[in-house]
């Protein structure tokens, strides 16, 4: 297996954070799970971590946690992909709006 690089890491946390936010309101729907992975093959992540994603999204298992140190640095990046997440299925749940409010506070976002 190749060796991951940074840009790599950081495209898989971001990916993690999105399938939390999505998981967010309790369900998932057939337009965010399209756009996680969309994000995951426009990004050219990895096959095997993308499956590794596939299969929480297929088990519906808890989302894995992101790691918040690595997306401090890019935190623009990271709510971009939140915005698309959130905007996909034309819903904003008042559970998505808290997490992404409290992703601001934990990321030191101004916005």
């Amino acid at each position: 297996m190749a060796r991951l690089t940074p840009e790599d890491a950081f495209n898989i946390e971001v990916l993690k954070l999105m399938l939390q936010l999505a998981w967010s309101d309790g369900q998932l729907d057939v337009q965010e799970v399209g756009t996680i992975l969309g994000a995951a093959r426009s990004w050219d992540v990895p096959e095997s971590e993308v499956a590794a994603l596939k299969e929480t999204l297929d088990t519906q298992g808890p989302p894995p946690a992101p790691d918040l140190a690595l997306l401090r640095g890019r935190s623009d990046e990271v709510f971009e992909a939140a915005r698309a997440l959130i905007s996909c299925d034309g819903k904003l749940q008042d559970a998505e709006e808290e997490m992404l409010a409290e992703l601001r506070i934990i990321l030191g976002a101004e916005r």
